[in-house]
């Protein structure tokens, strides 16, 4: 009796991770609305305070985040003001929590800023906001 109890437990146990595993695995698929979430990390030329705040907040804002995101792209931006890929940052978490005039504000600073970066520049987000 005792053997067919740990075998039962055995079996039960492997059922819980396998449930786990799948679970796991169909979760993180290209559907998943936050794998969409454009963010730029900061670019090797910018350093100190203003782009460890910003790639924190990329760590939110691709989490979805979109409030505690906002707050570190603004601390990156008072480091640094011409902080091109902060601007678009901000500019996609004002977008995700519906504050799309505000949002269209800082994608038009981020391109100003940022003219020379394709990522910038040939995002879609950016683009339908300013209507190109």
């Amino acid at each position: 009796m005792k053997q067919k109890s740990l075998i039962f437990l055995r079996y039960s146990v492997l059922g819980i991770i396998s449930v786990m595993f799948i679970s796991a695995c169909t979760g993180s698929g290209t559907s998943n609305s936050r794998a969409q979430i454009p963010a730029l990390m900061s670019p090797g030329s910018v350093t100190g305070d203003a782009a460890s705040k910003n790639n924190e907040g990329v760590d939110h804002l691709v989490q979805g985040h979109y409030d505690v995101a906002l707050d570190f792209f603004k601390e990156a931006l008072a480091a640094k003001p011409n902080f091109a890929e902060a601007h678009f940052n901000m500019a996609v978490s004002l977008d995700g929590m519906g504050k799309h005039a505000e949002a269209t504000n800082a994608f038009k600073k981020a391109k100003e800023f940022g003219g020379n970066n394709q990522k910038i520049v040939e995002s879609t987000i950016l683009k339908k906001h300013l209507n190109l």
